[in-house]
């Protein structure tokens, strides 16, 4: 990354005026938006167990009753799957036939927050439970979640090159190590899927070429999974486990058949705060028929881990009875204010609740309190290799976003069935995509006619790569906090807001092809509150779409009051090209410095991330800065390096011209560059930003528009 410094006489910096702006022409409004949903099958997994846990493999479809919403259901279809038994697998010494759409089996380990004894405990269980898996359909994969999530090991049925990865990935102590490692297993997944398996007429492969076929819809699966993950903020904090989860379990809804995560973590605590992202979770593990083995790797302790929680109830209770004592009148001291975040928390202080329901509401069970960890992960290998699997078509009348609870009663005594809890009634999109509980009401507010306009934003879509066959953008929204309703909370000195946005890419056919969304709890202390109110919510997501028009679509609710605000622009994607190209231009906010030099999106450099803004206006003067972002893609058939000329004009007559030298580019060919012009000498007016590119015979030019003010 190089930072460009120099001066042009009298040009000063402005006000940053977006000609690609995303907002609708005037009396134009967005097109609706349409989920096309073509009737859902569900898929059920169950397993069915004696007084004394054995598994049972005798029930007959007139024994169940599934119930759906309080629905008595149909059953499509009701049979038991089985794997293939150890001793046939060990003495054909080889892979029968296997239908590679239904018969595969995935296991996913992924571990988060494992201190030394924690790793340790996470090698004895896999070496432990490979032993108890000789089947050649099951396969197997690492993750961790270390901020985001990164693969330590792709897909595999070889058990001792996924002990080789075990062991190596116990060693990482540090995070460079643990994104070196994940990218060059995306690296490897990359090579892959960029030699796709075709099928002759849609027909299923050829015993042949099975391995070929399984091999690579694994590592397409798990390359967009790591893809999906990447796109992710880095700064989420605590939502990071969550979203690399969500991440995991949703590209697996690709694939049919039984699959698991095991997923050890010692230390899972949900806040209030991040309970609907957490229910949005296991409703995607449930609808692509995942189901959460969860491990607390602290194994037996001497003490009480929901200790913490036990005393905080306790002290809740306390100043609730004192209220009532004083038959509610007085004052009210801060514990009695506070009675109930006090009780919330204590609810959720010990660290296994979440575990649990994470396991139990995904058809999984949790092992935890105990060193003799084989018998529950025998327990897991056989519910992952045999199964019972009914299907029906739920009459859903609207796809409204509410629950849909499951319930299952089997008519044989003492027998019970252990299966997932529900799922929220939403539709499938386009390519398997899937939508989140809280994205409903955002995704029907973008049909209101006239669309709203309650909540201020700007939104834009900056374009980058052209070199693979499809183009890659940049999608930015920003919402000024003072537009955002912020209810003080005297009882905690603090003040909350809530704020979820969304943006819709559509295609000419009107179909979903991407969709991005995040919802934002704010809480702030009341003396900080008029600081932060000056400030800036910006997300950026990236995206990748094929050559071709695009309509994008914006939306930004306050649901603090059930404010909304909706925008829309259209997006003309150009061919791919090889050649000389350069990204649009982008204003710069903020650089932030990172530890390492992972590059997850066209915002990342070296050791660095820029933050856009879409201000309307920039400031000039002594002290100020003008510092705009673009990227240049060098043709690679080209010798000569090259080189950048930057030329400003105000209100169309040019004011001067620089040249500079770019710096080598990346390992992908790309050059980063960061333009950091002092805007001492700049007054008020309307500017114009001309980059030119010159390499060989061949340039390239984007042009910005900005105002000073």
């Amino acid at each position: 990354m190089i930072r460009l410094f120099f001066v042009l006489a009298a040009i000063v910096a402005g006000a940053f005026l977006l000609s690609a702006q995303v907002a609708p022409a005037p009396g134009q409004q967005p097109s609706g938006t349409t989920i096309r949903a073509t009737t859902q099958e569900v898929l059920l997994d169950m397993i069915f167990r004696d007084k004394k846990g054995r598994p049972v493999k005798d029930i007959r479809a007139d024994e169940i009753e599934i119930l759906d919403d309080g629905a008595r259901q149909k059953l499509n279809s009701f049979r038991l799957v089985e794997g293939i038994p150890a001793a046939k697998a060990r003495a054909e010494g080889g892979a029968p036939p296997l239908d590679p759409m239904r018969e595969i089996r995935l296991v996913t380990l992924v571990f988060e927050n494992l201190d030394a004894d924690g790793k340790r405990f996470f090698r004895a269980a896999t070496k432990d439970m490979l032993e108890l898996a000789p089947e050649p359909n099951l396969y197997f994969s690492v993750f961790t979640v270390d901020q985001r999530l990164h693969c330590l090991q792709p897909f595999t049925t070889d058990h001792k090159v996924l002990q080789t990865g075990v062991d190596r990935a116990i060693t990482y102590n540090s995070l460079n190590q643990v994104v070196n490692a994940s990218d060059q297993v995306k690296a490897s997944l990359s090579r892959i899927v960029d030699n796709p398996v075709s099928l002759q007429g849609g027909a299923p492969p050829s015993q042949g070429s099975i391995g070929d076929f399984v091999n690579y819809t694994l590592a397409k699966m798990q390359f967009d999974m790591l893809q999906f993950a990447e796109a992710a903020d880095r700064a989420d904090g605590a939502r990071a486990s969550l979203f690399a989860l969500q991440n995991l379990v949703r590209e697996q809804a690709k694939l049919p058949g039984r699959k698991a995560v095991l997923y050890f973590n010692p230390w899972l605590n949900i806040p209030e705060f991040m309970q609907e992202l957490f229910r949005d979770v296991v409703n995607t593990a449930n609808r692509s028929n995942v189901s959460f083995y969860t491990v607390d790797t602290k194994g037996l302790v001497t003490w009480s881990q929901g200790g913490g929680g036990r005393d905080a109830i306790a002290g809740a209770a306390r100043e609730s009875k004192a209220q009532q004592d004083k038959g509610g009148a007085g004052a009210v001291t801060t514990g009695q204010a506070r009675v109930f975040d006090t009780l919330q928390s204590g609810l959720r202080a010990n660290p296994q609740l979440a575990l649990k329901e994470l396991a139990e509401s995904t058809g999984g069970f949790m092992v935890a309190d105990t060193n003799d960890w084989r018998a529950p992960l025998r327990m897991v290998m056989d519910e992952v290799r045999t199964y019972y699997e009914a299907a029906y078509s739920p009459q859903i009348e609207a796809f409204d976003g509410k629950f849909r609870k499951i319930a299952v009663k089997v008519n044989r005594p003492e027998v019970t069935v252990h299966t997932r809890n529900g799922y929220f009634a939403l539709p499938t999109m386009k390519g398997g995509q899937q939508l989140l509980a809280f994205e409903m009401p955002l995704l029907n507010a973008l049909n209101q006619v006239p669309a709203a306009h309650d909540v201020a934003f700007r939104a834009r879509a900056h374009r980058f790569s052209r070199r693979g066959p499809n183009v890659e953008y940049m999608l930015t929204v920003e919402v000024p906090m003072k537009g955002l309703n912020f209810q003080p909370r005297p009882e905690k000195k603090t003040a909350s807001a809530q704020a979820s946005l969304m943006t819709v890419v559509k295609d000419e056919q009107g179909d979903i092809v991407a969709k991005f969304s995040k919802d934002f709890p704010l809480e702030v202390p009341l003396e900080k509150l008029d600081a932060y109110q000056a400030g800036v919510l910006t997300q950026t997501f990236r995206t990748e779409l094929p050559p071709g028009r695009h309509s994008l679509a914006v939306i930004v609710v306050d649901r603090q009051v059930n404010k909304t605000g909706v925008t829309s622009a259209e997006l003309v994607a150009p061919g791919p090209s090889q050649k000389l190209s350069m990204s649009e231009l982008v204003v710069v906010r903020r650089n932030d410095v990172l530890r390492d030099n992972a590059i997850l999106d066209a915002f990342y450099y070296e050791g660095g991330k820029i933050v856009p803004t879409l201000a309307e206006a920039l400031k000039g003067g002594a002290g100020q800065a003008l510092p705009f972002y673009f990227s240049v893609y060098p043709d690679p058939a080209v010798q000569q390096p090259p080189e950048l000329t930057m030329s400003f004009y105000l209100e169309g007559q040019l004011l001067g011209s620089a040249s500079a030298p770019l710096p080598k580019p990346e390992k992908s060919g790309r050059i980063a560059y960061i333009a950091n012009i002092p805007a001492d000498a700049f007054t008020s007016g309307k500017y114009e930003l001309r980059a030119t590119v010159k390499q060989g015979d061949a340039s390239v030019e984007e042009r910005i528009a900005f105002a000073i003010e």
